[in-house]
């Protein structure tokens, strides 16, 4: 019937509409074959439509409906190929030009990491900009006092501005975004093998520890932490978008407002289609024909809509609350000077305030090895993993060990930095460092920890059953009596422990060891674990069953759980409880520092799409 042939012709524009759109907001095809199956549905649903639609008022919103899908398929696949030239084409730029950045300061002047002097990041328009071939080198060179170029240098230059004055941003939060972009553009080359020229210069490194880490270790540390920890989760946040989203694509030439007026132009025209859709049945002169298949029709086309409307809603809200946006409203804010007035301060402002995507959580998996061994508690822990807030004076502490790091190469010296470089304590504890890979390292450790942490719960011990316990901390602050020194150093060696066992779980194996080998050695402890604590009823039976005889070092033979053991009996014996939950401290910063600089960037690519781990914003400042 006529009113079934309307329904059957919504239904294909429809659905060959919902199938691009979901899509939105996903990276494009690596192959042309996604593109030619658009195109051929889109083909298809025409040739629906050349036959006589029965209802003028059902043809003009479908035809519309169809020739802007048709033009986001064309427009998207010429965009994203030209895209992906200029992104790598700025990626060869960004690369050549950081090769000769340091000429362009004023050597007299110096650099200052805090006021941004000297530091002309690329941050906005380099693309826009004729390069310049010179002699004698013959390179390509870009004019960084040309208005159309923005860089970190510029960025801080406006003093008495009234959004990003000295006054007005005195936390950098505005400015940070765009550093963030800077720092993006330089991050991303870890991906692709391209060489850092500015090492050389030492010029990043000195802008993140005399910089962004000013103050770290004295009473301003909580707001470098802070500030620290902004800035990579902004500088991931692009990212994110740009190997698993679309942004990179969508913002090339700026802020995509022709994508998103179509999008408008299409929820208009969805909303509207629902208007002739509801009164198809009501052409229908029969009646049984109604009941069976037309009144059907109207909830199917109105649920397909719905869904359609919220993804396009959907795609306003991913491409519009983005840091992308937030980055590009700034920089023509600071281009421009026409857009220096008190209602762009506004918008940009309560953007600020709005854009929420891309912010960390501040949230870190926890795992112990001791009372997660069973097996229904290890898939629980792999599922839904335990995940606590990360204190302030972790992150502070964290990072006051890389501000004291001196050179890029002392992340190798975790182990001798955490004995205070006392040679005959390092002699003594070597074997516990003499390990071939880094999960041996992990678990020897970790279990150690553990165990000084049964050990400080005292009498309480007796009481906490290993079964009913996550992994979290078993002392609490208001019942203990440990000085307030010792408790931060509890608190860092337990939280980082704990993270470090959990990043061995399976769920982001975030660690420089092959997967494989990582896999099989922690199952074969985890089971050493399981088979030594099976009978043990209370953490204090576990104490007693794994402390509580000594254990020989002399090979690389002895059971990894009895390598843990002797670790934790040695340093209760040879030090004081709070020297050795010291030395645990600085064990666990150093070495998270060295396990963030040796994971290879691919694997931080991978688990980007989800939650980023607290490892990865570690590797971003390195």
């Amino acid at each position: 019937s006529s009113t079934k042939n309307d329904f059957f012709q919504v239904w294909a524009v429809l659905m060959v509409t919902l199938r691009y759109s979901v899509k939105v907001g996903r990276p494009y095809g690596r192959s042309k074959k996604l593109t030619l199956s658009d195109m051929m549905s889109s083909l298809w649903t025409a040739n629906l439509l050349r036959s006589k639609t029965s209802m003028l008022l059902v043809a003009v919103p479908l035809w519309l409906i169809w020739s802007i899908n048709a033009l986001r398929i064309i427009g998207y696949f010429v965009a994203s190929e030209r895209a992906s030239r200029i992104n790598q084409e700025n990626l060869r730029l960004v690369t050549d030009y950081m090769r000769y950045e340091h000429e362009l300061s004023d050597a007299q002047m110096g650099t200052d990491p805090v006021t941004m002097r000297g530091y002309k990041y690329l941050v906005y328009g380099e693309d826009k900009q004729e390069r310049r071939v010179g002699a004698p080198k013959f390179r390509f060179r870009l004019d960084v006092e040309h208005e159309r170029l923005l860089t970190a240098e510029g960025v801080w230059s406006l003093h008495d501005d009234q959004l990003l004055g000295a006054q007005a941003d005195a936390q950098n939060r505005f400015k940070d975004v765009c550093l963030s972009f800077a720092l993006y553009k330089l991050l991303r080359r870890r991906f692709h093998n391209l060489p850092s020229h500015e090492d050389a210069q030492d010029k990043t490194r000195q802008l993140i520890l005399n910089g962004v880490l000013q103050g770290a270790g004295s009473d301003k540390g909580s707001s470098s932490s802070e500030r620290a920890f902004r800035i990579t989760e902004i500088e991931l946040s692009f990212l994110r978008d740009s190997f698993h989203g679309n942004h990179a694509v969508m913002f090339v030439n700026g802020f995509p407002s022709r994508r998103l007026l179509l999008s408008v132009v299409l929820v208009s025209a969805l909303s509207f289609l629902a208007y002739p859709v509801y009164y198809i049945p009501r052409r229908s002169t029969n009646a049984a024909n109604l009941e069976a298949v037309v009144t059907r029709g109207v909830p199917v086309t109105f649920s397909i809509l719905f869904l359609i409307i919220l993804k396009e809603f959907w795609e306003i809200y991913v491409y519009v609350f983005s840091q992308w946006t937030m980055a590009w409203m700034l920089c023509k804010y600071i281009m421009s000077p026409k857009l220096q007035c008190s209602l762009m301060r506004g918008v940009v402002r309560l953007m600020h305030r709005l854009i929420t995507r891309g912010r960390w959580d501040q949230q870190v998996g926890q795992y112990n090895l001791l009372i997660q061994c069973p097996m229904l508690k290890l898939y629980l822990s792999i599922l839904r993993p335990t995940t606590v807030k990360l204190q302030t004076h972790v992150m502070k502490a964290v990072l006051e060990t890389l501000k004291d790091l001196q050179s890029p190469q002392s992340l190798s010296s975790y182990f001798p930095n955490a004995f205070g470089s006392n040679r005959a304590a390092i002699e003594r504890f070597s074997w516990a460092n003499e390990f071939e890979a880094d999960t041996h390292r992990i678990l020897v450790w970790h279990l150690a920890t553990c165990l000084c942490e049964i050990q400080l719960c005292g009498n309480t011990a007796a009481s906490l059953k290993p079964f009913w316990l996550r992994p979290r901390l078993f002392v609490h602050r208001w019942r203990s009596s440990i000085s307030e020194a010792m408790w931060g150093d509890y608190v860092v060696s337990v939280t980082l422990s704990n993270y470090c066992a959990y990043l061995l779980t399976g769920v982001p194996r975030l660690v420089p060891d092959n997967g494989l080998v990582s896999r099989k050695v922690f199952y074969v402890v985890r089971h050493e674990v399981y088979s030594a604590t099976l009978r043990c009823r209370s953490l204090q039976d576990i104490h007693k069953r794994l402390v509580g005889k000594p254990a020989s070092t002399d090979g690389k033979h002895e059971a990894t759980v009895k390598m843990g053991a002797e670790l934790a009996r040695q340093l209760l014996e040879t030090y004081t409880e709070d020297n050795a939950w010291q030395i645990l401290s600085k064990f666990w910063r150093g070495f998270l520092l060295h396990l963030a600089a040796s994971t290879k960037a691919e694997r931080h690519k991978t688990h980007l799409q989800g939650p980023v781990e607290l490892i990865t914003h570690l590797w971003a400042l390195l």
